[in-house]
C-alpha cells in the first residue's frame, strides 16, 4: 500500500515537472517572437531612448533576435553608420544566448512529446485522477514560482537580473557598456517589460492547467 502511494506521488510529480517545463518554455519561445521584439521596442519607444532612428532599431534589434532564436541568420555588423555595433564580445555573448534557447526549445519539445504520451496513457487506462492531480500541482508550481518571481523583482530587479544571468552565463560575459549597442537596443525597460511578460504568460498557462484539471472532475 505504501509503495502504491509512492509510486503515485512520483508520477503525479513527474507530470507536474513537465506540464510546468513546458509552460515556462512555452512562454520564452513567445518571447523570441519576432512580432515581440518589434512591437516592445516600439512601445518603449527604443528609438529615442537609443537615439536611432526607428528603422534601425527594428533592422539591429531583429538582426539579434534572429541570432539568439532562428535556424538562420545573417552576421551582425561591426559598424553601423561609421560608429561601433557589435563587437566580438557581444556577438559571444549572444551566441551564449542562442545556446540557452536552444536547450530550453529542445526540454520544451521533449516534454510536449513526454505529456502526449502520458495523457494518452491516462486516458486509456482511466487514470484521470491521477493526471487531475498532476495539472492541478503543476498550476500549483507555477503560481508559486511566479509570485517569488514578482517578489524577487519588486525588491531588487536587479539582484535578480544578475542571479538569472549567472545561472547560463560565466561572470564578466554577459556585463556591457551603458552606450553599447546591445544595451541601446534592449535596455533594462526591455527587461523588465519581458519578465512581467513572460510572467503573465505562465501564469496564464496555470490557470489553463487549473481550468482543465477542474473540467475533468466534471466529466463523467
Amino acid at each position: 500500500m505504501r509503495g502504491g502511494r509512492a509510486l503515485r506521488r512520483a508520477e503525479v510529480v513527474g507530470a507536474a515537472v513537465l506540464w510546468a517545463v513546458l509552460c515556462v518554455g512555452a512562454a520564452v519561445m513567445a518571447l523570441t517572437l519576432p512580432a515581440y521584439t518589434s512591437s516592445m521596442t516600439r512601445a518603449l519607444d527604443v528609438s529615442r531612448s537609443s537615439g536611432l532612428p526607428g528603422a534601425d532599431v527594428s533592422q539591429l534589434s531583429g538582426a539579434v533576435r534572429a541570432l539568439v532564436a532562428d535556424a538562420h541568420y545573417d552576421p551582425l555588423p561591426v559598424t553601423w553608420r561609421g560608429l561601433p555595433a557589435f563587437d566580438q564580445a557581444a556577438v559571444s555573448h549572444l551566441l551564449d544566448v542562442r545556446t540557452v534557447i536552444a536547450g530550453a526549445r529542445l526540454a520544451t519539445g521533449n516534454a510536449l512529446l513526454l505529456l502526449l504520451v502520458y495523457v494518452g496513457a491516462a486516458i486509456a487506462f482511466r487514470r484521470l485522477d491521477r493526471l487531475r492531480e498532476g495539472l492541478r500541482a503543476a498550476a500549483g508550481m507555477l503560481s508559486v514560482a511566479v509570485l517569488l518571481a514578482v517578489v524577487a523583482a519588486f525588491a531588487d530587479f536587479e539582484w535578480l537580473f544578475t542571479r538569472f544571468h549567472g545561472l547560463f552565463f560565466t561572470s564578466g560575459t554577459w556585463t556591457f557598456p551603458a552606450d553599447s549597442m546591445l544595451i541601446r537596443l534592449f535596455p533594462e525597460s526591455f527587461w523588465v517589460a519581458s519578465g512581467a511578460c513572460w510572467a503573465a504568460l505562465v501564469m496564464l498557462a496555470a490557470a489553463l492547467l487549473w481550468a482543465v484539471a477542474r473540467g475533468l472532475r466534471s466529466a463523467p
